[in-house]
């Protein structure tokens, strides 16, 4: 290996320590985002269910039926997997 191809080798191996850490934390942001929206969603639909209960029949009865109308997956549908 020449002169130039050690302090290449060197330099790079220096450079990929340092993404490292840049890699971690990336990937601790996007866990927290996922964590934040799953967490909103169930804040969201723990209001909507508290809100149903207050509805009078025919507006209780639109409100599930517009919801059900924006599930689109199969497995979904009733809540169970398939």
């Amino acid at each position: 290996m020449t002169k130039y191809a050690e302090k290449i080798a060197k330099i790079e191996e220096k450079l990929e320590q340092q993404k490292q850490p840049l890699r971690d934390f990336k990937a601790q942001e996007t866990a927290q985002e996922r964590k934040d929206d799953t967490r909103t969603k169930i804040l969201y639909g723990a209001a909507f269910l508290s809100m149903l209960d207050q509805f009078t029949d025919g507006r209780h009865k639109a409100s599930l039926d517009a919801t059900h109308k924006v599930i689109t997956r199969p497995k979904d549908e009733n809540g169970n997997e398939p």
